[in-house]
């Protein structure tokens, strides 16, 4: 009695909703899919819509269409219709019902067949479907062609006689369609192929119902059997499967005419793509909507939710130098325009730590928080880093800022780069060694200025002696021997004054170049190419860094090779040792050659006579 009452109630309800022909539905859906953040900040998804008539609508244009990203509305830059194609499962679960003949001798086994082999034969492969046959009792196969569907169908001759009807034919078909396919946006259509079930199997076929819904199958239904039997609670039930899911039922007797599987297979291979200018410019969990104007009528698609992790682009400097040795072409250059190098070359490498490589509006160098540089095309990772304006020694702090086409930027950490200037020594013999051609011209005309006016006054006075008596008293005094004028004598004078040793410049045949000497400080005197490390900067290849070290001890100066490569020499003797030097020693600094030589040298000892013994 329960039973009956349940089979009443739903033939009522299916009565007052729908035709029994087909399923309707009072308004059309549009269905979201398949998001993809990959190419980020442009994003594609899938859209499927339909009318009220569950036919797809495939004349949608990107004007009906507004893309809701986190409820800010924004226009698809394209909307393109696909044809994926379709997973489409047959399963058949005859019984002895379709071992009935009408009056043509035709069992109904035999019809439902020949309907869908008719379907087959036409069907193109090129249209990209995946067919599959489950069947109750025999093989089946999966993700077939058109042509291997027919020849399996052909190859199914269950015994009708014997046969059991059972719902897992229907439950396999599920799983079949279910898996993923090889094309986005390909629909999931079963074909139902029964006689209606008894009534203790309603309840297991209202859950298969439910599992369709929730996958987003639709499930169309052949009911096989006598018209006596196409209201009883099984094919209610059939019905009740068609219709949630979306698809269509037919009741089948034997003499009517069965649908054309094309008229419901065509509406659902068709899909659209469409893709968007995202606006999300910070990570976290973002959703999308869309809505598409339709017949009057707008309707909204699904809500998709999707985390999306947007960070600004990273910069890197990449090995900047630690030093950078400003100096001019010659220790006498005052003229810091002409020092080098007056541009350094900067590089630094951008990465993407979100993953999502993006175009770059700009990038820029700062040197001590002002920018230097500034790239706003190709390359972005090359600076160029001007250095004419730096004239004394400091230290300076290099950042890097990185702008990506979102306006998202980020500057890198502050590297700290030394900037050595080596400005000309100071003082009167730096001076004058600078200006030794001026000074040698200024002393030329001040000896002939002083030559001119003794040979003049010294006429006059010898004029005057003539004139005079020969008086003692008037006589004039001897005069002192004239005193040493020479500039070169005095230079160097000036030297040996101000310190206790000195040293003399030799060229490579041993002889002293035309060159102030150079004053040995106290306690000590560091020799090498780095200004850094030396405090007499030695410009030569064959010069170390830290080349050679001379210091005073106990009135004594010691001479110490400090591991140089080229080594340090005394007289031709390679130093492995600390050396004290004495007057006229011949140092080699590498291929630098001088000559040490003390302000008050050694006397010589006199020779001494002694008398010969017999």
């Amino acid at each position: 009695m329960h039973n009956l009452l349940v089979s009443l109630l739903l033939v009522f309800l299916l009565l007052c909703a729908a035709p029994p022909s087909r399923a309707q539905t009072a308004t059309g859906r549009a269905s979201l899919f398949a998001l993809d953040t990959s190419a980020y900040p442009t994003i594609s998804a899938a859209l499927d819509v339909f009318d009220a008539n569950g036919n797809f609508i495939t004349d949608l244009t990107p004007e009906q269409v507004t893309l809701l990203e986190d409820g800010q509305p924004i226009s698809p830059e394209r909307l393109d219709l696909l044809q994926p194609g379709v997973r489409f499962a047959v399963a058949l679960d005859p019984g002895q019902a379709f071992a009935f003949r009408g009056s043509d001798a035709i069992s109904r086994l035999d019809k439902v067949k020949t309907a869908l082999q008719a379907w087959a034969a036409v069907h193109p492969d090129a249209l990209g479907d995946l067919i599959s046959l489950i069947p109750t009792g025999g093989v089946a196969n999966t993700n077939d062609s058109a042509a291997a569907f027919a020849e399996a169908l052909s190859a199914y001759q269950p015994d009708l006689l014997t046969v059991t009807p059972t719902l897992d034919t229907l439950s396999r078909a599920l799983d079949a369609v279910s898996e993923a396919g090889p094309q986005a946006g390909m629909k999931r259509v079963v074909l139902y192929i029964a006689s209606p079930p008894d009534a203790a199997s309603v309840p297991a076929l209202q859950n298969l119902t439910q599992r369709a819904v929730d996958l987003d199958v639709r499930v169309h239904v052949w009911i096989v059997t006598s018209e006596d039997f196409f209201f009883t609670s099984g094919a209610t039930a059939l019905k009740d499967l068609a219709i949630r899911t979306g698809g269509q039922y037919t009741l089948f007797s034997g003499s009517e005419t069965l649908p054309d599987l094309e008229t419901v297979l065509a509406p659902l291979r068709y899909t659209y793509t469409l893709t968007y200018a995202s606006a999300i410019r910070a990570p976290g969990a973002h959703s999308l909507t869309v809505q598409a104007a339709v017949n009057g009528e707008t309707l909204a698609s699904n809500t998709l939710t999707f985390d999306l992790n947007v960070l600004p682009p990273n910069p890197i400097l990449v090995s900047p130098p630690e030093q950078i040795v400003r100096q001019g072409p010659d220790p006498r250059a005052t003229d810091f325009s002409l020092f080098r190098p007056d541009v350094q070359a900067i590089e630094a490498i951008i990465e993407f730590p979100d993953g999502y490589l993006r175009p770059l509006s700009r990038t820029l160098l700062y040197v001590d928080g002002k920018v230097v540089d500034e790239n706003s095309a190709a390359p972005f990772d090359q600076f160029s880093w001007d250095l004419s304006a730096y004239t004394t020694s400091g230290e300076h702090i290099l950042q890097v800022e990185a702008v990506d086409s979102l306006g998202l930027s980020n500057v890198s950490l502050g590297i700290k780069v030394n900037v050595t200037v080596v400005r000309p020594e100071r003082g009167l013999l730096p001076f004058l060694a600078r200006n030794s051609l001026w000074v040698v011209l200024a002393g030329v005309g001040l000896a002939g200025v002083t030559l001119a006016v003794t040979l003049l006054f010294g006429h006059k006075r010898k004029g005057a002696a003539e004139r005079k008596p020969k008086d003692a008293l008037s006589q004039p005094a001897e005069l002192l021997p004239e005193k040493q004028s020479s500039l070169l004598r005095w230079r160097r004078s000036a030297v040996t004054r101000q310190s206790a040793a000195y040293l003399l410049r030799l060229k490579e045949d041993g002889q002293p170049i035309t060159a102030p000497p150079i004053p040995v400080a106290t306690p000590e005197t560091t020799f090498g190419s780095d200004p850094i490390q030396a405090t007499r900067v030695l410009d030569d290849p064959s010069v170390s860094p830290l080349h050679a070290r001379l210091r005073e001890e106990h009135g004594h100066f010691v001479l110490t090779d400090e591991k140089s490569a080229a080594g340090t020499w005394v007289n031709y003797e390679m130093l492995t040792a600390p050396r004290i030097l004495q007057h006229g020693d011949i140092l080699h600094i590498g291929r630098i050659s001088y000559r040490f030589m003390l302000r008050k040298p050694p006397q010589s000892p006199l020779p001494s006579v002694q008398p010969l013994k017999k």
